[in-house]
């Protein structure tokens, strides 16, 4: 599977892929979820294991040389936790 990545582009260019993972709620059972772009990383019963799996998935990224970020999103705001 291809990561998702969000691109900061300069005049044109291509200058740094960032792979965002987004930490929230989801579904009927307002589930906490963890998702890469549009696919749904994993589904959790509480925002700190989200939060947990988020991190660790950020820093295996960073290890393998990707720029990654955690987000935590909820109703009224985004926040950067990582």
């Amino acid at each position: 599977m291809t990561p998702a990545v969000a691109t900061v582009v300069d005049q044109g260019v291509s200058r740094l892929m960032i792979m965002e993972f987004q930490v929230c709620r989801r579904g009927r059972q307002a589930r906490w979820v963890v998702t890469l772009g549009e696919t749904v990383y994993g589904a959790y019963l509480d925002k700190e294991q989200a939060l947990l799996d988020a991190v660790d998935a950020a820093r295996d990224a960073l290890a393998a040389g990707h720029q990654a970020q955690v987000w935590l999103r909820d109703r009224a705001s985004a926040d950067r936790v990582f």
